[in-house]
């Protein structure tokens, strides 16, 4: 959660969320909405993270395009090998 300067004659972000919650919100209820952002956040994060579930995702959608990726990442390992040897060989 990112806060903003609050600037003469505005109303910060927090302040405007508590008025639109009401005044007579429970400590519970606050908690209770904290948790859930803060679930929601860690989910949105685990999938932008799982790596393998992203590879699985792009093959089903696009099989052609990772197989593309997956020879070019190829191509260039193979290149880079190819100049070690040939560098070292020297």
């Amino acid at each position: 959660m990112t806060t903003e300067p609050v600037e003469s004659g505005t109303v910060s972000q927090g302040a405007r969320r508590d008025a639109e919650k009401g005044k007579g919100s429970s400590p519970a209820a606050d908690v209770a909405a904290a948790r859930a952002e803060l679930a929601a956040t860690l989910d949105a994060l685990q999938d932008k993270l799982n790596v393998p579930k992203r590879i699985r995702i792009a093959a089903e959608e696009n099989p052609l395009g990772l197989a593309a990726v997956g020879a070019a990442l190829a191509a260039a390992v193979a290149g880079g090998v190819w100049l070690a040897v040939r560098f070292f060989r020297r």
